[in-house]
């Protein structure tokens, strides 16, 4: 190589590498966040972590060569995106959103109504999947007096799982491990005798107590609800954000009529929705505070659904 061919490398290269660096850099920070966007955040933060410490130790090799030249730079660019492809197609097979905690929590809904203490729950069964971990929305409407529900092998049986007592009117939700399939009973420790009834586990079937929709990370779990016609159904809201969001159903998206407005709560939290009977047809739900937080109620003949505690749903309709 010339010397000429030297000094204009010698010059070219304080630039060149600079802004080649700072290219490839922001190429593949904007690639990468495109992956760590698409994982759960635990999946990301270790994902970007292990970037990090690949990149550094490729450019601890780099800099411990003699020369600086072009083969260097290259082993340094190619170690760079070796790293971040490796480590994004594994976040993209591990650590997709949803993994860690698994589906949704089936959530059954009972409340203890005012005067639950002489005339019990406001039913008297409860329908569950066996063999996966469901929770329990109690709320109790009793104002001043404690309540709660556990659950026995059989009636007058001792607990294997008891909820805390609270003091109404509250609304709270216990987490029931799996169950075997079978029947169980289910009391008030305070008022044993007037507060029971039977909890059902069994394969492959509808929780009672109506469709549980899911608000997490300002979305709804689903944007299609499905109820059955002519009938009042419950729709149980968990929300896991701090943020306050609720359930409301409309004629259409226009928002011009208003057939259902739930209560607006912050949460974590669960709380049961009263849906009075819907003519069969599709409708607009959103959430009130977070409107792109929508979708549709289809209701129609054979659509899963259930009625509110304490109602029946017609023969071959419903869930409960």
């Amino acid at each position: 190589m010339s010397q000429r061919a030297n000094n204009r490398q010698s010059l070219l290269l304080p630039i060149v590498i600079p802004l080649g660096s700072l290219a490839l850099i922001a190429v593949v920070l904007w690639l990468f966040s495109r992956v760590l966007l698409d994982v759960s955040p635990t999946a990301a933060t270790a994902m970007a972590s292990a970037v990090g410490a690949g990149v550094l130790a490729v450019g601890a090799y780099v800099a411990s060569r003699t020369r600086l030249a072009g083969p260097a730079l290259y082993s340094f660019a190619g170690g760079v995106v070796g790293v971040v492809f490796v480590a994004g197609g594994v976040a993209l097979l591990v650590g997709q959103p949803g993994e860690e905690g698994g589906e949704a929590p089936v959530v059954l809904a009972i409340a203890a109504p005012v005067g639950a203490d002489t005339a019990g729950y406001d039913r008297g069964e409860l329908l569950a999947p066996a063999g996966v971990p469901f929770d329990i929305a109690f709320d109790n409407q009793d104002a001043g007096v404690l309540h709660n529900l556990a659950l026995a092998e059989e009636a007058g049986g001792d607990a294997f799982f008891e909820g805390p007592l609270i003091t109404g009117p509250v609304l709270t939700t216990y987490t029931v491990d799996p169950l075997a399939v079978g029947q169980f009973a289910f009391f008030c420790t305070v008022h044993p005798t007037t507060m029971t009834g039977t909890l059902t586990a069994a394969e492959s079937v509808e929780p009672s107590g109506g469709v549980t929709l899911v608000a997490e990370a300002l979305a709804f779990s689903t944007d299609t609800i499905e109820l059955p016609p002519d009938v009042p159904n419950q729709v149980v809201l968990e929300n896991r954000d701090a943020d306050p969001h609720n359930l409301a159903i409309y004629e259409d998206s226009s928002l011009a009529s208003a057939l259902f407005n739930g209560e607006i709560f912050a949460g974590p939290a669960t709380k049961p929705n009263d849906i009075p009977a819907l003519a069969a047809g599709t409708y607009y739900f959103q959430c009130d505070t977070h409107p792109t937080m929508n979708g549709q109620v289809i209701v129609a003949a054979g659509a899963e659904g259930a009625p509110p505690p304490g109602e029946a749903a017609p023969p071959g309709e419903g869930g409960g």
